[in-house]
């Protein structure tokens, strides 16, 4: 299992991987990572949600438990799905390790 250590330069390059290409292909090493960040926790995690069909994504919010509704962010629309899922990245990642992606 990957542990991700924030103040890392390893950790820093997946991030930066994971940027450049959001839809692959992964080294292995951000596969792992990915792995970690998409199914470490299930309830309470960050997602993207497809508000228009192919035009429009915003972040929501796992419910805590199933059958609860999920919480939609209003706070940033995204027109770009490659923007979306780094934005997810990104609130995953601080979910996960409890710090900032050291990538902006």
């Amino acid at each position: 299992m990957i542990k991700i250590d924030p103040q890392s330069a390893q950790s820093a390059a997946l991030a930066t991987q994971f940027k450049a290409a959001p839809f692959g292909p992964y080294s292995a090493d951000l596969q792992k990572l990915l792995q970690l960040l998409r199914w470490g926790f299930v309830r309470g995690r960050t997602i993207i949600i497809c508000t228009k069909p192919y035009k429009e994504w915003r972040l929501g919010r796992m419910a805590p438990r199933r059958g609860l509704p999920v919480e939609v962010s209003e706070r940033e629309v995204f027109t770009d799905y490659g923007a979306a899922a780094w934005a997810c990245f990104r609130a995953r990642w601080q979910e996960v390790v409890g710090q900032p992606c050291p990538v902006k």
